[in-house]
């Protein structure tokens, strides 16, 4: 199994998790809070990984997306794991 399809399966349990925490303790007293919460720490996370999940063969962030714009090269994170490296071109496994 690829690493994108991995990532793939990762992000479509989490957005069930979340869907199902919403619903499941929306009523409660505090359970927006819960929600923004479980947000917060996917989000920590998601930083985590997208730093420490770099290419084997150059070491660069895979998540990092560059863009040209105007002449300036600009930096963005994308949500899914490219099929190859945008750095060197190396396939990601």
């Amino acid at each position: 199994m690829s690493r994108r399809a991995k990532h793939k399966i990762i992000l479509i349990v989490w957005l069930i998790t979340f869907f199902l925490t919403g619903f499941g303790v929306w009523g409660f007293q505090a359970g927006h809070l819960m929600v923004i919460g479980f947000f917060m720490a996917s989000l920590v996370l998601y930083i985590l990984a997208a730093f420490l999940m770099r290419c084997p063969k150059c070491r660069m962030p895979v998540l990092l997306r560059p863009w040209k714009i105007f002449g300036m090269e600009l930096y963005t994170w994308s949500i899914l794991t490219p099929e190859q490296c945008r750095h060197c071109g190396e396939m990601l496994r």
